[in-house]
C-alpha cells in the first residue's frame, strides 16, 4: 500500500518534534501539535509560548513548531 503524503509529513514531524509536541491531522484536514509537559506559565506564555499550535498544511505547522523552539531557546539563554 503505497504512503500518502501526509502521512510521510506527519512522519517527519514526529521525527523532528515528537518527544515534545503530540502531533494530528484533524477530520477537516487541519494540522495540530500540542506540548506534552505541564502547562505554561504566565512569563512562558507572556513571551510567546503556546500550549497548542495549528496549521493549514504540514509545512505551516513546523514553521510554528520552530518558531516556538526559537523562543523557548531564546528563554533560557536570557
Amino acid at each position: 500500500m503505497p504512503i500518502s503524503a501526509d502521512d510521510l509529513a506527519w512522519g517527519q514531524l514526529r521525527s523532528e518534534y515528537g518527544g515534545h509536541w503530540s502531533i494530528w491531522r484533524s477530520d477537516a484536514g487541519r494540522w495540530y501539535a500540542t506540548r506534552m509537559r505541564r502547562s505554561l506559565s504566565r512569563v512562558e506564555m507572556d513571551r510567546g509560548l503556546i500550549m497548542t499550535a495549528s496549521g493549514e498544511d504540514a509545512e505551516e505547522l513546523r514553521d510554528l513548531l520552530t518558531a516556538q523552539q526559537r523562543i523557548g531557546s531564546q528563554m533560557i539563554s536570557s
